[in-house]
């Protein structure tokens, strides 16, 4: 059940990094990056094993990599119809 829920907060906080990065200058693209903050603050206080915390920023950071490649590739983001930065021509 730990692994699951480490697997769960890093996707979304690998998403949240990923909409951050794409977003423009609108106020929402701060947004995104407190909640991806608020979201690992909450996973450090959960959980106080030093291992759990480093594998949660390395499959966050792993998510994040991997989201941008998939999400550059379909050329948008589904949901929020947020495409990737320079797509706009």
């Amino acid at each position: 059940m730990n692994n699951l829920k480490l697997i769960l907060f890093s996707f979304l906080a690998g998403h949240l990094l990923l909409i951050f990065s794409w977003s423009g200058t609108s106020i929402f693209r701060y947004i995104y990056s407190l909640g991806a903050l608020f979201l690992g603050i909450y996973f450090f206080r959960t959980y106080e094993s030093k291992w759990r915390r480093i594998s949660f920023i390395l499959v966050a950071l792993l998510f994040y990599f991997i989201l941008t490649v998939v999400y550059v590739v379909v050329g948008r983001i589904p949901i929020l119809n947020l495409e990737p930065p320079g797509a706009a021509v």
